[in-house]
């Protein structure tokens, strides 16, 4: 299927590895000029490695309002326009409330929230000139269906869906849609590393949850649960969004879509 992406400028911030690097280089493929936003010198690298001309490496603090706009400004000078937006990076964080730190408290705020909101602002112009526009948020399962242990960044999450809900009803009319793309965990695969679960008190909370004490265990017993007994890949999740991206999706607009083999079927 051709979904008329060719010579369509695309940006995807968190685009130094696991799925950002993987939607970003899906664009690449379809024939967009791609923009890999992150703060990662070495991982942007890494991206992409093998995708130019057509993949530009951007290095950017999301959560800087004057960086992300600055930003913006080099894409206006260059391209004259952007037509795709993915806001992808983001950080977890797993706590029980009561023991919510400051500074986990701020870093799940400027990355999750304001550094969806930030390029947001300065794409919605260059999408209204253009008269064109697909703004994708990658959200998760736990902004559908909250997590125990994760309140923070199912709050972040569930805040992300909001944004981008409304997103969608005002811009709707100047052809931008706005949808968000919420899947079930993604463990490592490959050259993915998926970093979160790198993080011990995510792997330290999750063993609680399912009583298991290895990630090998959790994968197996969750995906026992599963319909489609598997996992979500990061596959799964760039196809959802190279079609959200595309003039064949031009009416889907201001929808949370799950990507979970039917654990949240709605």
């Amino acid at each position: 299927m051709d979904l008329g992406l060719n010579d369509k400028i695309a940006l995807v911030t968190g685009a130094a590895g696991g799925i950002g690097s993987a939607i970003a280089r899906g664009l690449c493929e379809e024939g967009c000029k791609t923009i890999f936003v992150d703060i990662d010198t070495d991982g942007l690298k890494r991206a992409t490695r093998g995708y130019k001309p057509s993949a530009i490496e951007e290095i950017c603090d999301i959560t800087n309002r004057k960086k992300v706009k600055d930003l913006f400004k080099r894409i206006m000078i260059k391209f004259g326009t952007l037509h795709i937006l993915v806001n992808c990076a983001a950080v977890n964080s797993a706590e029980y409330i009561e023991e919510i730190q400051d500074e986990i408290l701020q870093k799940i705020f400027d990355v999750n929230i304001t550094g969806y909101i930030y390029p947001t602002i300065y794409a919605i112009p260059l999408m209204k000139k253009a008269g064109y526009g697909r703004l994708i948020y990658i959200n998760s399962n736990s902004g559908l269906k909250a997590s125990a242990g994760l309140p923070l960044y199912s709050g972040s999450k569930y805040f992300n869906r909001g944004f981008a809900i409304s997103a969608a009803l005002e811009l709707g009319k100047y052809g931008i849609t706005s949808n968000s793309i919420c899947p079930s965990d993604v463990y490592p695969e490959g050259e993915i590393e998926a970093k979160s679960w790198k993080n011990e008190s995510l792997l330290k909370i999750s063993f609680e949850k399912e009583g298991v004490s290895s990630l090998k265990e959790l994968i197996k017993k969750r995906n026992s649960k599963n319909p489609m007994k598997r996992s979500c890949t990061v596959d799964d999740i760039k196809n959802i969004a190279l079609f959200l991206a595309s003039e064949k999706a031009g009416f889907i607009n201001g929808q949370s879509i799950g990507v979970n083999g039917g654990t949240i079927p709605y």
